[in-house]
């Protein structure tokens, strides 16, 4: 009785561990994220000649409706992208950001 008592308790901790496990839990990850992000270091107006580095490939990319984003759709992770964008305020720069600084879009319930 008391063999079975602790292989019933071992398979309930087991079963509860997993049930917490977000990597079994399709509900906590997406599948695919799409669409990454990163930050403007002020408000732009207009971004152009958005690239991976050093391929020159062009990514897909838009200014968030604030204009402080930047939003990358179908991103390849891991890579750096530059971007020449135009300020509010008149000024313009060449910006190269570096996948650590670049994150998933994140939407609130």
């Amino acid at each position: 009785m008391k063999l079975i008592s602790i292989v019933f308790l071992f398979f309930l901790i087991i079963g509860s561990a997993r049930a917490q496990s977000p990597a079994g839990n399709t509900e906590f990850i997406p599948s695919g994220i799409r669409q990454y992000q990163f930050a403007l270091p002020k408000q732009g107006a207009e971004i152009k000649d958005l690239q991976y580095v050093p391929s020159g490939e062009p990514v897909k990319g838009t200014l968030s409706p604030d204009g402080n984003r930047v939003i990358l759709e179908n991103y390849r992770k891991g890579s750096r992208v530059k971007m020449n964008v135009n300020y509010t305020d008149g000024t313009s720069e060449e910006l190269i950001k570096s996948p650590c600084f670049i994150d998933p879009v994140s939407y609130e319930l």
